[in-house]
């Protein structure tokens, strides 16, 4: 099975409890939440080998993305699993969409590449 950006916009869709005015902005962010999460897959790890948590956490990602970019104004919230995100404002907005993107991160980290860590030994 080949995931595709319209599985993942289904996938955020669902999450979003229903279509916003405009899903053209929803389906792009969706197509670079998948991009971006696939690049940052371990090597030897696909998409389609995690399959339906792949397709969540990009929807996840998305949302976060659309929260950010401001396009999820008429939105009253998101719930995804057990994480629901509420919108009420500028400063909310953000908080939120950092959340979302937290949690989708969480959901893959055992797939993700290390990110900018690393121990370092200091004489002392």
């Amino acid at each position: 099975m080949a995931i595709s950006a319209n599985d993942i916009t289904a996938r955020a869709l669902a999450l979003l409890g229903g279509a916003p005015e405009d899903t053209g902005v929803l389906s792009g962010l969706c197509a670079a939440a998948a991009s971006e999460m696939e690049s940052r897959l371990r090597e030897g790890v696909s998409p389609d080998d995690i399959g339906e948590l792949f397709i969540t956490a990009a929807g996840m990602l998305a949302l976060s993305m659309y929260i950010e970019v401001g396009a999820a104004d008429d939105a009253a919230g998101v719930k995804a699993g057990n994480v629901t995100v509420s919108r009420r404002g500028a400063r909310e907005g953000i908080a939120s969409a950092a959340s979302l993107r937290r949690e989708a991160e969480a959901m893959l980290s055992a797939f993700l590449k290390d990110r900018g860590f690393g121990f370092v030994g200091v004489r002392g």
